[in-house]
């Protein structure tokens, strides 16, 4: 037994130094906590996760735990330089400013996607073949004395009065690390010059809260200087354009017109080096509860279309319905999909359990001006609608559940995949340790995302490794679990701990016709758990697909929300 426990001990920390073995230290500690011949394995969920383990292993667990801890607090100081380095990589890359890493010759090693923008002509500019022209001989020789230390290690501001540029320089301490890192001499920040252009009237109306005709004009001064010049431009009385120009002064609480330019010119650098939003970025919506948290949400298909609510997996990865977009509007559906508090930029609530999304959404469907949608709710989403269902008759018109995602009895230990049935195996035996284990999986799967949906796949039905097997899928998975877990993954961890534990909601209070969809191959959640959800619920219609897992939302959805939206509502609707 000593032996056991001392290889399991050396599998904690080296975990900790290579968190992408994460799932092997999870198999092993599984293997370690099986129960002894005699301890109620059958135990309901609540009840096995919170009654301590057979005395004699006890003191075990508890010594486990205590490595476990240590090995997470090494591993969380590794991943908070991770971390600290992702955010100065991000500051770096959007950054509105553009920010150049020079050599010994003036050479550009890097720079980051602004300066690529912005300096492609001018008196500072940024070549092909990443050298740098500088139109000021004097300004260049400057830097140059800058880049070879002839100023001293401080930093140094250069100027260019003839080109009205400026150049902040932070002579850096030589790297002895291998790669271009080691030739980086200088930092530079181009702070001035042809960046300066005159702030669009969009932007000045956006930054200052203006009318757009006062807009209008104060983009007109901003080019012209001259009050008379631009009511003219403008086509407007003299008159008006005072009157206009009071109006913005009063509003900015500045008192003279040079002022006001002045102010107005100081956001042009930020306007010219502003990056542009990514083809493929979705917008998230937000709106403040009445508590003070932010619920955030994405729309898809038609704005003007038919309302449909609904609720992402648990870990915010599936769907990516920009997939449907262009069905979504052919058939006339606004796709408002709802972020979980934690997900994404929702405000993340501590202790918040699947029966306390209902009062948020309800808070939604207000602001949005919606009564009683359909909601359509995939994997983990469908606990969360099945409460707001139960709690809140009058919040949908109808409710889909597809793969839906087990609270309390109906899990079925002996019929999940091996990773989701080690992690239920090691919580229901405590859950610290899930959660200890669980911070060492997120550093993991944050470094390998590959690795781990390989992993996942692994122990699945055909039809869902063939789902991870697709590298457009896989690409949409890993960059939707990244932008969910932009407030850290501890939620998605907790999620899991609540699924332990009843719903604390009476299902037979449900009046709305109910569409429940589930693949008999599904490794997550067994197709009899699934039954006997069913079982429990009123007014519903089951559908259960013998070739098809877990993940078959990308194969079914557009039949499943077909069906859902053609299910008679009843007649009090």
């Amino acid at each position: 037994m000593k032996n056991d426990n001392d290889a399991l001990i050396g599998k904690i920390y080296e975990t900790a130094l290579s968190p992408g073995d994460w799932v092997e230290l999870l198999d092993t500690i599984a293997g370690w906590t099986e129960v002894e011949e005699g301890f109620p394995i059958e135990q309901g969920a609540a009840e096995s996760a919170l009654v301590p383990g057979p005395a004699p292993r006890r003191a075990e667990v508890e010594g486990l735990i205590s490595h476990l801890e240590r090995a997470v607090r090494s591993s969380s100081y590794m991943h908070a330089l991770e971390d600290r380095t992702n955010v100065l990589n991000a500051m770096y890359n959007q950054m509105p400013w553009p920010m150049l890493m020079l050599g010994e010759q003036l050479q550009v090693l890097e720079s980051n996607p602004v300066a690529q923008q912005v300096l492609a002509d001018g008196p500072v500019q940024l070549r092909a073949n990443g050298t740098l022209s500088i139109a000021d001989r004097e300004l260049k020789q400057a830097l140059e004395r800058v880049n070879r230390l002839a100023e001293g290690r401080d930093t140094q501001l250069l100027t260019s009065p003839q080109d009205g540029i400026s150049l902040l320089c932070l002579p850096v301490q030589k790297s002895d690390a291998p790669g271009s890192i080691a030739q980086v001499r200088t930092i530079v920040w181009v702070l001035a010059g042809h960046s300066v252009v005159t702030p669009s009237p969009e932007m000045l109306r956006s930054v200052f809260s203006i009318t757009e005709a006062e807009s209008r004009l104060l983009h007109l001064l901003c080019k012209v200087g001259n009050l008379q010049q631009s009511s003219q431009l403008l086509n407007i009385k003299i008159s008006t354009a005072r009157s206009q120009l009071k109006s913005v002064m009063g509003k900015l609480n500045i008192t003279s017109q040079v002022q006001l330019v002045s102010h107005a010119m100081g956001h042009a650098l930020v306007q010219a080096a502003r990056l542009p939003r990514l083809q493929d970025e979705d917008e998230e919506y937000t709106v403040t509860l009445a508590d003070g948290r932010v619920l955030s949400w994405y729309e898809y298909g038609d704005p003007k279309g038919r309302p449909v609510l609904t609720l992402e997996n648990q870990g915010a990865s599936m769907p990516d319905h920009t997939v449907f977009e262009d069905w979504y509007r052919e058939r006339g559906l606004r796709m408002i999909l709802i972020v979980r508090p934690g997900y994404g930029i929702s405000t993340y609530k501590r202790n918040y359990q699947f029966k306390d999304l209902g009062r948020d959404i309800q808070f939604l469907c207000e602001h949005l001006h919606i009564r009683k949608p359909p909601m359509a709710a995939y994997c983990g989403g469908g606990p969360y609608a099945l409460c707001a269902a139960a709690l809140y008759p009058e919040l949908f018109d109808r409710l889909g559940l597809l793969s839906t995602t087990l609270a309390g009895d109906h899990l079925e230990l002996d019929k999940l995949e091996p990773i989701h049935r080690m992690s239920l195996q090691i919580s229901r035996r405590d859950p610290r340790l899930f959660m200890l284990v669980g911070r060492l999986g997120v550093r993991g799967v944050q470094k390998a995302p590959e690795r781990f949906y390989k992993m996942l796949a692994r122990g699945m039905s055909a039809s869902d490794q063939a789902v991870f097997n697709n590298p457009d899928l896989l690409a949409r998975t890993i960059k939707r679990t990244r932008r969910g877990h932009f407030q850290g993954a501890r939620i998605m961890m907790e999620e899991y701990l609540n699924h332990l534990k009843p719903l604390g909601v009476d299902l037979k209070q449900i009046t709305v016709p109910i569409l429940q969809w589930h693949g008999e191959t599904d490794g997550i959640i067994s197709i009899d758990g699934a039954r006997h959800l069913a079982a429990d619920l009123p007014n519903v219609q089951f559908r259960s697909f013998p070739e098809q897992g877990h993940f078959m939302i990308y194969e079914l959805w557009q039949d499943f929300l077909t069906e859902l939206l053609e299910l008679d509502a009843p007649a009090s609707a």
